[in-house]
């Protein structure tokens, strides 16, 4: 139950590398004369609008059109990504790596892909591969411990957590992320403890708002998970994921 329970979140704890990115402007058009930049904005224009079909066929025409130029692959492989070409968009960054060189951002860009994927022993190694150049990186920190909390190997993504928070204190979502770890480690209190800074914050994103109902619905204190929660779950849904942190949430 746990690694559902962080499946669940696993979405929301890349720390936003993700983000839509939809820029203005661009048309349909797929004719002469359009080049790489061109369709990249004719990509996310159409992925703006919803039309994810012409969007994944711009991002993947775009790529093709300026193979030396890093940045740009950069971007269509998250719009690849984004709009669940994740095959495709692991392939474009290998093909990347290998022309252009172990290039740390497309290693991380890589590595995020391969934790979407349910590839978290692929992802380790690859934010390995980037920490090892740029020991400071707070995403590659943050997303390699997301990695190791999958492979279950939790006290070594708490050391990561912490490490990126002591280089950017008071993180939320650094914060939510070792909040989530220590959960699956059973440590509830921990948990909460971590995550009890940012309780009275009004502009505090619901994920964050419901993990930290839950760690109160799972200490007992039931009123102050309601106030939290506002209405988010149901009182039979926060029973039932209370009841499987209660049983599951130390399971390795």
């Amino acid at each position: 139950m746990a690694s559902r329970i962080w499946a669940a979140a696993l979405p929301l704890a890349l720390s936003g590398w993700l983000a839509a990115c939809a820029a203005p402007g661009g048309d349909r058009a797929n004719g002469a004369g359009m080049n790489g930049e061109t369709r990249l904005r004719v990509a996310e224009a159409a992925e703006g609008s919803g039309d994810r079909d012409l969007a994944v066929s711009m991002y993947t025409m775009a790529a093709n059109e300026a193979p030396s130029d890093a940045a740009l692959q950069l971007r269509c492989a998250e719009g690849l990504a984004r709009n669940g070409k994740l095959d495709e968009a692991g392939t474009l960054l290998k093909r990347r790596l290998r022309e252009s060189g172990r290039r740390p951002d497309l290693l991380g860009a890589l590595g995020s892909i391969q934790v979407l994927a349910g590839q978290p022993a692929q992802a380790e190694a690859t934010f390995s591969e980037v920490l090892a150049s740029r020991p400071d990186d707070v995403r590659a920190l943050v997303n390699k411990g997301v990695a190791l909390d999958l492979l279950r190997r939790h006290n070594e993504a708490q050391d990561l957590y912490r490490k990126a928070l002591a280089l950017a204190p008071r993180d939320p979502a650094i914060s939510n992320d070792l909040a989530l770890s220590l959960l699956l480690s059973g440590r509830i209190e921990e948990a909460r403890q971590a995550l009890a800074p940012f309780r009275d914050d009004a502009s505090l994103p619901a994920r964050i708002r419901i993990n930290l109902g839950i760690l109160e619905a799972a200490r007992g204190n039931g009123a102050e998970a309601q106030r939290l929660l506002e209405g988010s779950l149901t009182p039979t849904d926060l029973a039932m994921l209370t009841h499987a942190i209660e049983t599951g949430g130390g399971t390795r």
